[in-house]
C-alpha cells in the first residue's frame, strides 16, 4: 500500500489517499473500501441523498440498520442510524481535505 494521506478520521472510520496512484481508502469496521478519485466522487453522490429512513430495516436483534449494496453481490455495508450519520460527516470532511490538498499541490 502506498504511503497514503489522511482526509479525515473519527473513532470508527479513517479514510486517506494516495496521490500517487490516485486511489482513497476507507477504513471502517474491518472493512476496507478503495475508490479511484472519480469512484469516491460518484460513490457520495449516490448515496449523499439517501434518507436513513426510507431504507430502514431491522438487524436480527431488532436494532434500526441500512444495508448498503456494493458492486459485490455477496458484501454489503450495515450502517445504524448514528453510523449512517458519523459516517457521512467524515465522508464530506475527507472531500473538503481532497479539495483543499489539490488546491495547494496544483
Amino acid at each position: 500500500m502506498c504511503k497514503s494521506t489522511v482526509l479525515a478520521q473519527n473513532q470508527n472510520i479513517s479514510i486517506a489517499q494516495c496521490k500517487n496512484c490516485g486511489v482513497l481508502n476507507i477504513w471502517r469496521a474491518g472493512v476496507l473500501m478503495n475508490f479511484s478519485f472519480d469512484q469516491f466522487d460518484a460513490f457520495y453522490l449516490a448515496t449523499k441523498k439517501l434518507n436513513f429512513d426510507d431504507y430502514l430495516e431491522h438487524a436480527p436483534d431488532g436494532k434500526e440498520i441500512v444495508i448498503l449494496s456494493t458492486p459485490f453481490p455477496d458484501i454489503s455495508l450495515v450502517f445504524t442510524r448514528k453510523e449512517w450519520s458519523e459516517f457521512f460527516v467524515t465522508v464530506e470532511e475527507a472531500l473538503y481535505m481532497k479539495r483543499v490538498y489539490e488546491l495547494v499541490h496544483h
